[in-house]
């Protein structure tokens, strides 16, 4: 007999054939016969381990067990009878294991747990069976299971430790899942859930489907670039060459956005061939989505950027988040709303308050109708727009949402904007000018200071441009900002790194500016990084390449930013410690931007006679590999003259002669 239906803690099983589209299409009868004994193998199975078939979708199942070690001992048993059977031999059927509280509506399953069930047998191949760690903890080494490691699911926020099992008669080995990390471009990881706006996700999808370029357009803060990703994920799949990821904020002059694109897209400057056409040619065959992140402060360049990338291809897809539309041809525009506050409690935007709030104090809800009012009233007064709310969320960890909301309204009378200017925009000024005005006056100092950062900064860093030679106490003040959530953290790799959400940063440099101090700070992040580019050229020749480069590449952003700032003020030998060294290291990963810049410096750098000049002239001459070996040529060959004069600081001796070398053989 059919078992009961479940509660309380559930094990959902979900099926499906793989490839079960083109086995109907090249061989339909046979695959008809398949599909009839798959699902009475299926429904017998689950009849006789008490599995509760809850749905049918397509060619799979999904069922709901009272136990764990039931769920597992069925999907096994599955697999095991339709490989022995000679009239399944086309049929490859993939499963997921999940386990988590069942929330029952009509005899049926709905929530986020059945969501992570399907997601997670998406990941799957064909004969393979994957759990979450949720199943495996309950099963007590029932079954061998092959570690997976930690994967992130689409639409899902937080990562997944998943497990295969492994069964006598049952294949083992199989391609990496197909989760996140396993489709080509360069999609950061997001950290938290994505909450609300599944419509408008969908919509988002379903226009980049239909058209070249869609533009996400609203005030700052509402949640494009969260948007942009999120719908990307959800995408991946449908373009075999990547979904690309270009970061526009911190690209400060309109000129560098080819190089940007070019950068993030790893495409290299060919010749004397204009950048952007470069890579419109070599993108031009692919199917690939590509998303350009801010583009408000550099529009016009943007704008021309993507038109001529998608002047010659049919392939490529754009997705671009800015304050204002691009204006380009062929453009499709939406406005993102803030997240709905109709439905009070209900509603998306306290929603997103609850979840962000209990990240900030565990087992934070709306218990009563006091609290619930005021966490409706905070999300209604900050018209829903995500930053706000989140920011607002982060003070649960110390005041309660009585008091937030109190707090709120009194910076609002403070703080009020221009009459002139869009009310949410007004409304996102004020929250963060609130929770600016409630930081202590170091702290205060410490956020104005890391504005002059673009793409991130380290402890070190931080320090440096800070003028504190106490790390912990620097590091103090940046964990009680990580707690507020005015500035993020990010534990990928061997070293943590900082960062602001660009709408905090933004204002901070304008907290700075008024504080008279940004000339002052942009000066000692070029300096820092003009040093710090010096001493790793000294550590690249050798064992420390690989983290020398690595460097490059992490810190292009800033290294950019201190090349245009030094150069924009005259002091030429910064620019070139940044420029020559960059480019000295970076050609080996293919960082021609970096070249660039010592070219475009030579002029400059050699009228003020620079220290380290044969180093830029050095630099200078690989720009044999991108095209201009005559003029490559001539600039090392001028380092080898530089060499011979005591007053400069060279490069290693026959560096140079053997960067000429390479310029005549191109």
């Amino acid at each position: 007999m059919p078992g009961d239906l479940p509660a309380g803690t559930v094990t959902f099983l979900f099926t499906e054939i793989d490839d079960s589209t083109r086995l109907w299409d090249e061989m339909p009868e046979q695959t008809a016969a398949a599909v009839e004994t798959h699902d009475r193998i299926v429904r017998g199975v689950i009849e006789r381990h008490g599995g509760y078939v809850f749905g049918v979708d397509g060619d799979g199942f999904r069922v709901a067990f009272a136990t764990a070690p039931e769920a597992v001992d069925a999907a096994v048993e599955i697999q095991q009878e339709l490989i022995g059977d000679a009239t399944t031999v086309a049929i490859r059927v993939r499963m997921g294991l999940h386990t988590g509280e069942a929330t029952e509506r009509n005899r049926d399953y709905a929530g986020p747990e059945v969501n992570r069930a399907a997601r997670l047998m998406s990941t799957a191949h064909g004969g393979q069976i994957v759990m979450a760690d949720t199943t495996k903890v309950l099963l007590r080494n029932r079954w061998s299971l092959r570690p997976l490691g930690e994967h992130r699911l689409r639409g899902l926020g937080r990562r997944m430790t998943l497990h295969q099992v492994v069964a006598d008669g049952l294949p083992s080995e199989f391609p990496p899942l197909r989760t996140l990390g396993s489709f080509a471009g360069n999609l950061p990881q997001q950290l938290s859930s994505f909450v609300g706006r599944d419509q408008l996700l969908a919509d988002v999808a379903e226009l980049v489907r239909a058209n070249p370029l869609v533009t996400l357009s609203g005030v700052g803060g509402v949640g494009k670039t969260r948007l942009a990703l999120e719908v990307a994920a959800e995408m991946a799949d449908e373009f075999p060459d990547g979904v690309w990821l270009v970061e526009l904020a911190p690209v400060g002059d309109p000129s560098s956005v080819p190089a940007a694109i070019a950068t993030s897209l790893g495409i290299t400057p060919q010749g004397d061939m204009q950048l952007i056409d470069t890579v419109a040619d070599a993108i031009a065959a692919r199917r690939l989505l590509l998303i350009v992140d801010n583009c408000e402060h550099v529009r016009d360049a943007a704008g021309f950027g993507i038109a001529q990338i998608l002047g010659r291809s049919g392939n490529v897809k754009v997705l671009a988040t800015s304050r204002e539309y691009l204006w380009v041809a062929g453009e499709t525009l939406l406005s993102v709303a803030p997240l709905a506050l109709d439905g009070g409690i209900g509603s998306d935007a306290v929603k997103l308050f609850v979840e962000r709030a209990s990240s900030a104090r565990p087992g934070f809800g709306l218990y009563d109708t006091q609290s619930a009012a005021a966490v409706t009233e905070i999300c209604e007064t900050l018209d829903g727009l995500p930053l706000g709310i989140e920011l607002a969320a982060a003070r649960m960890a110390t005041m309660s949402a009585v008091e937030v909301r109190d707090r709120l309204g009194d910076r609002f009378r403070l703080l009020r904007g221009s009459e002139h200017e869009p009310r949410r925009q007004q409304t996102l000024q004020l929250a963060v000018g609130w929770s600016y005005d409630l930081l202590t006056d170091v702290e205060r100092e410490l956020l104005r200071n890391a504005s002059v950062f673009s793409g991130g900064f380290d402890l070190a860093a931080i320090a440096f441009v800070v003028d504190i030679a106490d790390e912990v106490d620097v590091l103090e003040r940046l964990d009680s900002l990580v707690r507020k959530s005015l500035v993020v953290v990010n534990h990928e790799g061997s070293h943590t790194r900082y960062g602001m959400f660009e709408t905090i940063r933004q204002f901070a440099e304008a907290e700075l500016s008024k504080a008279t101090d940004l000339e002052r700070m942009r000066d000692r992040h070029a300096a820092h990084f003009g040093d710090s580019a010096s001493v790793r050229y000294e550590r690249w020749n050798g064992p420390g390449w690989r983290d020398s480069v690595d460097w490059v590449e992490i810190e292009l952003d800033n290294l950019r930013t201190a090349f245009q700032w030094s150069t924009q003020r005259g002091t030429f030998d910064v620019a070139t410690d940044v420029a020559a060294h960059a480019a000295l290291m970076g050609f080996s990963v293919q960082l021609f931007e970096t070249v660039g810049w010592a070219e475009e410096l030579l002029p400059a750098a050699t009228a003020a006679d620079v220290r380290r000049l044969p180093r830029l002239y050095t630099a200078a001459g690989y720009a044999c590999f991108v095209g201009r070996a005559e003029a490559a040529a001539a600039n090392a060959h001028r380092a080898t003259e530089l060499e011979a004069d005591s007053r400069y600081d060279s490069c290693e001796l026959g560096y140079a002669t053997f960067i000429e070398a390479l310029g005549q053989v191109y």
